[in-house]
């Protein structure tokens, strides 16, 4: 199986957002204009865009985003899990 990666970084704009497929479950980074990561989420179900968006603004400098798509809601968490703990962002708690 291919190692999938994350998307390019990109703004959080609605124009963005709109590229964003809304229909999968995913993982998603919240990063600064430094490129550090702020915060990593999932959405577990076709709510993706929404849950990018909901964050913008919510940390100092997050205005930035990345996104991976996942197979599954089960995908999306352990993806989640494993990139919290590799990246520590200190918005997440460790899981």
């Amino acid at each position: 199986m291919a190692t999938k990666k994350f998307s390019p970084t990109k703004t959080i704009t609605h124009k963005n957002l709109e590229n964003v497929p809304g229909n999968r479950p995913g993982v998603y980074r919240i990063k600064n204009t430094s490129d550090d990561i702020l915060y990593i989420g999932k959405a577990k179900g076709g709510r993706l865009p929404d849950r990018i968006a909901e964050h913008k603004g919510q940390f100092q400098g997050g205005t930035r985003f990345q996104y991976q798509l996942t197979p599954s809601k089960d995908a999306a968490e352990r993806l989640e899990r494993k990139e919290i703990r590799e990246w520590k962002p200190p918005r997440n708690k460790a899981k």
